[in-house]
């Protein structure tokens, strides 16, 4: 299970790589219509890089927490994996503490 202070860190290396894109042209050391410098063009290529690492990491860890869920929700009450033929009213082969209340009464 991916917790959320990794979750923070992916969507920090996003956000640097995003930045690195964008700096070259909010700070204007890549003059408009000039050919790109050294500089710009590292800044960019890098920052391209690390925000497609941070957004697939972000959404592979996504995907993986989502499918944590599925698989929890694919048991039964009994704490048993449900196969592929249960319908969606499984039976429990032991009574609960519950019906056994209800039946002593």
């Amino acid at each position: 299970m991916v917790n959320r202070l990794a979750l923070a860190g992916l969507a920090a290396i996003f956000a640097a790589g995003a930045w690195l894109i964008a700096a070259p042209f909010v700070l204007r050391y890549q003059p408009a219509g000039a050919p790109w410098t050294g500089a710009a063009r590292l800044d960019v290529i890098v920052g391209a890089a690390l925000a497609a690492a941070g957004f697939g990491g972000f959404f592979a860890a996504l995907a993986g927490r989502v499918r944590e869920l599925y698989a929890q929700a694919g048991r039964n009450q009994c704490g048993e994996a449900a196969d592929d033929s249960s319908a969606a009213g499984v039976r429990c082969d032991r009574p609960s503490a519950r019906s056994d209340a209800y039946r002593s009464r």
